[in-house]
């Protein structure tokens, strides 16, 4: 296998990982509600849980400038294999930690403190994950490349759903309730194990060794990146804000949603969702490939106009709780939405230079998904819970949009980018 090939795939794993992750917390969420926020209001308690994965998400920033300096400093390989170990770990006592029942107060705390720590660790995933991948490649297939990572965005999911639906399945409610979804964590665990055991045996970027050698590494490399590169950070900001926010609308929540509000089994839930993500991840590579050819920005303006297009109908379609209608929804979603994401990760990479590369794309990333998607299923939660409209979180997801929309117009297109210590572009 090649190597860039299979520096890819060790990212994916980990950015599969993430998306696995907080899919199956999404999917259990009411399980989870029950278990560690019981209350006499079913929707109150759905709000806790919710404040829960949104404070997990607070972690991830902090996570971002931690591992981006490190993966900026002493190497991207290693970085991964530290990020990799921590997730493994959270997941594992997530799956073994016992309710409110046992526990009392100390059942919810110790899981938001077990969230926060999932946060931080995922915070030097991605970031360094699409960073090794791009600068092993060709710059003209560097959207391919990142383009294999980033099927993870339909593979980690699929993987969650797909479980889901084999023990939502062989399991009765009750028996998923109480050791299922315990087991799905668990499993989230030895993902982890296959990630770090991939890792290991990936050499270190050859870009970040070039860098090393010239005596060119950033000391500070968060100073340097909003010193030298605060406006392409913004920009960089505005590329995750509408997708990060369609993303856990259309599966932490939309799974959740249609769960507890709307009454549609599990199993169906989830058979919807699997096949929307076997599209997906196919769709992500086919659509990276053609990024390489005729560049990034118009598949991310195509994929912007069109998700704002989608918004609405997505959501009056699964508010139907018919299973094709569902699956029609999730399918169109799964194609528009994978327009881009190849080459909005390749685009990232190409904004900046190798010596703040990891933490520049960390940063941008972790804190558009702490704050607009870790937040995303709380709000859009909200919106209905206060407006009694069940349609409400379309206008949170439209916002989102407009300023992905307003920042992928601003990008000037950085296709043929070659990674120096300083880039220069081919012209």
């Amino acid at each position: 296998m090649k190597e860039e090939t299979k520096v890819s795939i060790a990212a994916m794993i980990g950015i599969a990982f993430e998306f696995y992750d907080f899919l199956i917390f999404g999917f259990v969420a009411g399980i989870l509600a029950s278990l560690f926020f019981p209350s006499g209001n079913k929707i109150v308690s759905l709000l806790d849980t919710f404040a829960v994965f949104a404070t997990g998400f607070a972690g991830r920033p902090l996570g971002a400038i931690v591992f981006g300096h490190l993966g900026d400093k002493i190497g991207r390989k290693y970085t991964l294999i530290i990020t990799m170990t921590l997730m493994g770990l959270s997941s594992l006592f997530t799956g073994l930690l016992p309710s409110y029942a046992t526990l009392g107060i100390l059942a919810p705390t110790l899981l938001t403190i077990l969230r926060l720590l999932q946060g931080f660790s995922l915070g030097g995933e991605f970031g360094g994950g699409i960073t090794l991948s791009a600068e092993f490649a060709d710059p003209g297939k560097r959207a391919f490349y990142t383009g294999i990572a980033q099927m993870a965005q339909g593979i980690g999911p699929l993987m969650a759903t797909g479980l889901i639906f084999a023990f939502s399945s062989i399991m009765l409610p009750n028996t998923f309730a109480s050791i299922g979804w315990r087991i799905l964590f668990v499993i989230g665990a030895f993902i982890a194990v296959i990630g770090v055991i991939i890792r290991l045996k990936i050499s270190e970027s050859p870009v970040f060794k070039k860098v090393k050698e010239k005596n060119e590494i950033s000391h500070f490399p968060l100073v340097d990146a909003f010193r030298m590169y605060w406006r392409r950070i913004l920009l960089g900001l505005g590329f995750i804000v509408g997708g990060t926010t369609m993303t856990y609308a259309t599966s932490v929540f939309a799974s959740s949603y249609l769960e507890d509000v709307i009454g549609v089994p599990a199993r169906v839930v989830s058979l919807a969702l699997t096949i929307g993500y076997i599209v997906e991840a196919i769709s992500i590579l086919l659509f990276a490939m053609l990024a390489d050819k005729v560049g990034r920005k118009p598949l991310m303006v195509a994929t912007a106009v069109g998700l704002l297009v989608l918004v609405y109908p997505y959501f009056l379609l699964i508010s139907t709780g018919q299973f094709s209608l569902i699956l029609l929804a999730q399918i169109i979603y799964s194609v528009v939405g994978s327009m881009s994401t190849g080459a909005y990760a390749a685009a990232l990479t190409e904004l900046f230079p190798t010596k703040v590369r990891y933490t520049a794309l960390s940063f941008d990333y972790h804190v558009g998904v702490a704050v607009f998607g870790g937040t995303t299923p709380f709000i859009a939660s909200y919106l209905i819970y206060a407006t009694g409209y069940k349609l409400a979180p379309v206008y949170w997801g439209i916002a989102g949009m407009i300023a992905t929309l307003i920042a992928y117009l601003l990008y000037k297109e950085t296709k043929g980018t070659v990674f120096e210590g300083q880039e220069t572009i081919k012209r």
